[in-house]
């Protein structure tokens, strides 16, 4: 969760539904050259993108160092110049067309493209590459989405409907049985959502593939190199046990793709080219970036969660997964049938939250009044609401800190509420002002790089004391390199500072 949150949006119809009903468009694709139908308009792909680029920023935030931002902008615009896009043969519209590239500020390893021209990668998919080369092919790879106007061409596919939410602030029950959909609960507004949560078919992501491998080797990279990182993705999937959040099943599996990048990559050799790896500039970029999460907007430890920026702090029940992000913090009862959701409400008071909510359409209040947690004025409210997965019970305290509103949303199946009543309490009475300045001190883990003076396998370089939340495992993957592999003199290692 960000210091700079804010409340739940009400979900507009979906800008992919209006151009549904509006019919398709037919236009040049600037790959083929050809005349190819889309969901809409290269311009409404522009406006599309321009509009879902503020909440996209807003949802995750800019990670704050201006040298990092103009180096991906920099390293983004020069694979963008030997794209279709910018082909001289291109259509105007297209070779006009003005793209942004941007670093978010967050630790998952990600990186994703809206139409129309922006491009985003995280904090933590740069910690996990090693060259500029490899940052060549990942926004190349993006571009391709762009230029291929996947999107467009996708939302003639699919049948995208309104996000179930009850006036933008209740979830349906959908939200326990599938992940992606705990998407809806953070705050955007639909046309942002949507193209998060629109899933590009393996033919898209393989040409996405063959046409990032292109751009960034006529830019004069070595596109191989690549592969080391789709090497690490796999690691990173085998290590958490699940599929990458960032690289959708719909993606090729990494393995399989690292194997691609090669096979690709040897279509660009030439004999006299010297292709630029660029190694040293990138992890000269990456000097002082933060590492993991960020323990200032939020972490858990010993089963309760605290927030230094905010000050404030809550008990987790043991065995419940929490997921901390800007706009709410989400905790998810072991069987995925219940959910707590904790954000700020744009309100003066903890009684004008509440009344709000209970202006809801179809919201039935069982209980409501003030109250007080842990000494802070508070407003709690029992209701029950109707929704297309069934009826579902809800709890929620609005609590007053610290010159802000918080809603601490919990509910379930309407059958469920007397079993998860007790976690539910514990939860949000449990809320309090974070005093403990050993707690309100603490500061992230940032990357410095230490070129070896000796050789010896890797785990030997790491120190014996690895900050909190990172393990050994962890930073072997950061520097695409084995724990048990030797590391020769003169590598450029990325370590905690």
């Amino acid at each position: 969760m960000g210091k700079r949150w804010r409340s739940m949006g009400w979900v507009s119809v979906p800008f992919f539904s209006i151009c549904l009903l509006s019919g398709c468009v037919r236009e040049l694709s600037p790959v083929t050259g050809k005349k190819q139908s889309y969901a809409f308009s290269w311009s409404q792909e522009q406006q599309l993108g321009k509009e879902s680029d503020a909440e996209i920023i807003q949802q995750f935030g800019l990670y704050e160092d201006p040298r990092v931002q103009s180096y991906v902008q920099e390293i983004g615009h020069g694979v963008l110049t030997h794209s279709d896009l910018r082909d001289k043969d291109a259509p105007a519209e297209y070779r006009g067309t003005l793209f942004t590239f941007r670093v978010l500020n967050s630790p998952v390893v990600n990186a994703f493209a809206l139409p129309g021209g922006y491009v985003y990668v995280t904090r933590g998919l740069l910690t996990h590459l090693q060259n500029e080369a490899q940052l060549a092919v990942v926004l190349g790879h993006e571009v391709a989405h762009v230029a291929a106007r996947h999107s467009a061409r996708q939302a003639l596919k699919a049948q995208v409907s309104q996000v179930g939410l009850l006036a933008g602030v209740i979830l349906g029950s959908q939200v326990l049985d599938n992940p992606d959909a705990m998407q809806q609960v953070l705050g955007m507004g639909s046309a942002a959502l949507q193209m998060l949560l629109t899933k590009y078919s393996r033919d898209a992501e393989r040409e996405a593939d063959t046409l990032g491998v292109k751009y960034a080797a006529l830019r004069g990279y070595e596109p191989s190199t690549a592969a080391h990182f789709f090497e690490s993705l796999s690691r990173l999937s085998e290590k958490e046990g699940v599929r990458l959040p960032s690289w959708q099943s719909t993606h090729p599996d990494p393995g399989e793709r690292q194997q691609t990048i090669l096979v690709l990559a040897r279509q660009y050799e030439r004999p006299q080219d010297i292709r630029s790896v660029g190694q040293e500039e990138f992890l000269a970029r990456l000097e002082g970036m933060v590492v993991g999460d960020d323990p200032r907007e939020g972490f858990v430890q010993s089963n309760m969660f605290y927030h230094p920026d905010l000050r404030f702090q809550f008990p987790v029940p043991p065995a419940w997964k929490v997921r901390n992000d800007r706009a709410a913090v989400l905790l998810v009862d072991p069987n995925r049938q219940a959910l707590v959701a904790l954000e700020l409400v744009p309100v003066k008071s903890a009684q004008q939250g509440a009344e709000r909510l209970a202006k809801m359409q179809g919201l039935q209040i069982t209980r409501s009044g003030p109250t007080q947690v842990n000494s802070l004025n508070a407003f709690v409210v029992e209701a029950t609401a109707t929704t297309q997965q069934g009826t579902v019970g809800l709890i929620d305290y609005f609590i007053e800190w610290n010159g802000r509103v918080f809603s601490f949303l919990g509910y379930t199946d309407a059958q469920r509420l007397g079993n998860f009543r007790t976690f539910f309490d514990h939860v949000m009475r449990g809320f309090a002002p974070l005093r403990d300045e050993r707690l309100l001190s603490v500061q992230p883990t940032r990357l410095t790089t230490v070129e070896t003076r000796r050789s010896g396998p890797f785990r030997s370089f790491l120190p014996e004391r690895l900050p909190p939340g990172l393990s050994a495992e962890d930073f072997a993957i950061l520097n695409q390199a084995r724990l048990d592999e030797n590391i020769p003199v003169g590598v450029k290692l990325k370590l905690p500072r």
